[in-house]
């Protein structure tokens, strides 16, 4: 699983940020190399004992970080009123979330568990579905287009499906993990864990520029599954009940949006299982949010 508090900047480099903003640079030579991509898919990789010192002071960290977001005044704080509940396949590890024409498409992570599918979610009918090989883990999907984009964990590759019938027209190549993925219609958006969000031309999958997410504090790391929505980049901060509005220019945080309260069992859905994954449906202007492994989608609109 995904190892909280350490991130990489947009060349893949390991950091692990402070309060300051400034990076640690012990950990460089900690995390140097377990971090990035790789084609290990032995969960023991991950078990390494050296780590948990480390690991406990960025977690103090972030819960504090997070902890001080709802207090300050500079950026707005937005809550949530729900207007619809739908089901939600329990078994689908959420990574990656988007609406598009009446469908939802889900990309599901874990090893040899991943898949792509697209569902009536009126009805809960399953409409198609792509089961990933199992040395992949899957991650965000944007809809570009007729196509359908998806990332994976640690493998540095992606895959390019036709929308209609999930067929698989081509692959890409990262040199960062994957983790979330939206598009503004001219590029697509990547997160890869950090504070950054990395740009790249679709058509040759060239990155072309990147920013550094940041509130009044400094940067905001493990951005997760991303959704472009009326010209920002919504991200869900993870492990957290914070989604994050980000100005994709400049990548100042232009809000927050406080979930708390959503989560239908937070004493059995907890880590791992956290919240995850934003879909926008342009045609009601309304929001669509769930987590990793919930029994419920929920249809949202934003309250200040």
């Amino acid at each position: 699983m995904r190892m909280r508090g350490f991130h990489l900047n947009p060349n893949g480099f390991p950091l692990v940020f402070l309060k300051s903003g400034v990076c640690m640079a012990a950990a460089v030579l900690l995390l140097a190399a377990i971090t990035g991509c790789n084609n290990d898919t032995n969960a023991d990789a991950w078990n390494i004992s050296s780590r948990d010192a480390a690991i406990e002071k960025a977690e103090a960290w972030e819960d504090n970080r997070y902890a001080d977001i709802l207090k300050q005044t500079e950026i707005p704080v937005y809550r949530y009123r729900i207007l619809n509940t739908f089901d939600h396949d329990e078994t689908a590890f959420t990574e990656g979330l988007v609406m598009d024409r009446g469908l939802l498409y889900e990309s599901a992570g874990l090893w040899d568990q991943s898949r792509l599918t697209a569902t009536d979610l009126w009805t809960g009918q399953e409409i198609r579905r792509h089961d990933l090989a199992p040395l992949y883990f899957g991650e965000g999907i944007t809809v570009f287009g007729d196509e359908i984009f998806q990332m994976t964990y640690q493998s540095c590759i992606g895959f390019v499906y036709g929308k209609d019938d999930f067929q698989l027209k081509r692959t890409f190549q990262f040199q960062h993990q994957g983790w979330g993925l939206t598009n503004d219609g001219e590029q697509l958006i990547m997160s890869n864990g950090s504070a950054a969000l990395i740009f790249v031309d679709p058509a040759t999958m060239v990155a072309t520029r990147s920013v550094i997410v940041a509130d009044q504090v400094g940067p905001v790391g493990n951005l997760n599954e991303l959704e472009y929505i009326e010209g920002e980049v919504y991200a869900n901060v993870w492990k957290t009940s914070l989604i994050a509005r980000i100005a994709p220019d400049t990548g100042a945080v232009t809000g927050w949006i406080d979930m708390g309260g959503v989560n239908p069992d937070p004493a059995v859905l907890k880590d791992p299982f956290v919240l995850n994954g934003i879909a926008y449906d342009e045609e009601t202007g309304h929001i669509f949010v769930t987590g990793k492994c919930w029994p419920k989608i929920y249809e949202i609109e934003l309250v200040p």
